[in-house]
């Protein structure tokens, strides 16, 4: 009988170990007022959460700080901190802004050269400290819905007393519960070139809100006029080989300077100098 005792507990510790251990994995779709539609699933294991969309996969493993950065397109990653990952960005803004000033008409210089200054105030971390956050509220909206088969709370989100986002939250799912929360906001949020103070998602009362939950919807509000639709399709509960959350084994380690120039129409660097065409052409362009 004892034996038999032993057999049971021994096979429940083991299934117990193996919830435990369980991962999730969350799929959504965005789309815009103008149907441009975007995909994003979300792997989440023992503090350690992958993003992978149609075009990046991006790996923050929340007990080590550290990013990786997967580029399939040219079977190479990047990986570092935070902080690393800032000073390698700026690193490839100014040298494409410095290029440009190489290479500039004599008047235009100075026009270049301010761009490179406002590069550099949005990423102090000093000019960000003395910003002033905006207000936030969260009200329940009093509304329950059924997004998908979940079962859903709204709530209206205000900035500076004006509706920004709306968002349905369940209480049956709790992919967040096992992990540092709020390491994840902040990391996602500073790799943003945004206030993080000045963030909805990085807010406590945002934090509270999803702590014990899962946003299944969300509308937000761009301008005037437009607005992004973010959904989720579908949540499973299931255990990920650990191997999935770091960079294939056949890619190769690069700075993140070397990635980025090498696709220089798609990277940030393009907007930047796309940022220059507008101000050569229009002194006012801001």
């Amino acid at each position: 009988m004892r034996s038999n005792i032993k057999v049971i507990l021994v096979c429940l510790l083991c299934i117990t170990s193996l919830y435990m251990q369980a991962g999730w994995v969350i799929s959504e779709v965005s789309e815009d007022n103008y149907g441009n539609k975007s995909y994003q699933t979300t792997f989440i294991q023992n503090n350690v959460i992958r993003f992978e969309t149609q075009s990046s996969i991006a790996i923050i493993d929340l007990k080590s700080s550290i990013i990786t950065i997967v580029f399939s397109n040219h079977k190479l990653y990047w990986q570092g901190t935070i902080d690393d990952f800032k000073k390698g960005t700026m690193e490839v803004f100014e040298q494409k802004l410095q290029n440009i000033v190489a290479t500039a008409e004599p008047e235009q210089k100075e026009i270049a050269k301010e761009l490179i200054e406002k590069l550099r105030s949005e990423n102090n971390p000093e000019v960000d400290s003395l910003s002033i956050p905006n207000k936030i509220e969260i009200k329940f909206s009093g509304n329950y819905d059924s997004i998908n088969g979940f079962y859903s709370k709204k709530y209206n989100i205000f900035i500076s007393d004006s509706l920004t986002e709306s968002i349905w939250i369940t209480d049956s799912l709790k992919p967040y519960q096992d992990i540092n929360l709020e390491s994840m906001i902040s990391f996602t949020e500073q790799l943003k070139p945004a206030n993080t103070s000045n963030s909805v998602e990085g807010s406590e009362k945002y934090l509270n809100l999803i702590k014990n939950g899962l946003a299944v919807k969300s509308t937000k509000q761009y301008g005037p006029y437009g607005t992004l639709t973010t959904v989720v399709t579908s949540v499973l509960q299931t255990k990920i080989n650990p191997d999935f959350f770091e960079a294939p084994p056949t890619y190769r380690k690069a700075k993140l300077i070397e990635i980025m120039l090498m696709d220089d129409a798609k990277s940030p660097t393009r907007r930047l100098q796309d940022d220059f065409n507008n101000a050569k052409n229009n002194p006012l362009y801001d």
